[in-house]
Order: structure tokens, then C-alpha cells, then sequence
């Protein structure tokens, strides 16, 4: 995925069409821990995501490591597999940091805001 740093938050974006399993999750948050010293907001487009797996959906929920680099995140999907990948995130896990889907960018980056200069 292409991961980067503007203007206070982390943009996660796949590069093409794309099943997450737990190696992509490790080198997503490794790529975060690279751009970021202090807990920060994160924006994911998922409109490329296919599905990911149990082990990876634990990861990006559970790994405290991965965790520790947040304050928010906001999912966006603007199609329908997008839609149905975030919708399965969303209803089988519990986030531990605030975490909501959305249909466009723009809501989602004004959701995020307030979540930038915590931590």
C-alpha cells in the first residue's frame, strides 16, 4: 500500500487490488511506525482492498504495537467490495481507538480532525 504523512495525518491507500493477510498488516504498520513519532490520525481508502484476513483484521484491532500509533481511524469505501470489507472490519471487531466507516473522503477527514494534535 502506499502510506504517507500530510499535514498532521497517516494516509494508507492500496496500490492496486489488494487481499490484506497478516504479512501486508505487519508492513503497513511498519511503514507507520517510519512516518510517525507520536500517536496520529489515520485515513484508509479502501476502494482497491478485497478482503483481509482473520489474522490480519486481528492485527490491525489488536496489536498493541500498531494501536499505540493512533488516535482515530477513518475507513472509506466508495464501492461496493469496499463497502462490504469495512462493513465485515467494523461488525467483528471492537476497535480500542475510535474507528468509523464512511462513504466519501471529505466526511471522513472532517471526522478526523478532531483527533490530530491528541496524544
Amino acid at each position: 500500500s502506499w502510506n504517507w504523512l500530510n499535514d498532521g495525518m497517516l494516509y494508507s491507500v492500496a496500490k492496486e487490488k489488494a487481499y490484506l493477510d497478516l504479512s501486508a498488516a505487519i508492513a503497513i504498520r511498519e511503514a507507520f511506525q517510519e512516518l510517525v513519532d507520536k500517536p496520529t490520525p489515520l485515513f484508509v481508502d479502501l476502494h482497491l482492498t478485497t478482503g483481509q484476513s482473520t489474522e490480519a483484521r486481528n492485527f490491525f484491532s489488536n496489536d498493541p504495537e500498531h494501536i499505540s500509533l493512533l488516535t482515530a481511524v477513518a475507513l472509506v469505501a466508495t464501492n461496493p467490495v469496499a463497502r462490504v470489507v469495512g462493513n465485515i472490519y467494523m461488525g467483528l471487531v471492537v476497535p480500542k481507538i475510535p474507528t468509523k466507516l464512511f462513504g466519501n473522503k471529505e466526511s471522513a477527514l472532517e471526522w478526523l480532525l478532531p483527533y490530530k494534535n491528541n496524544g
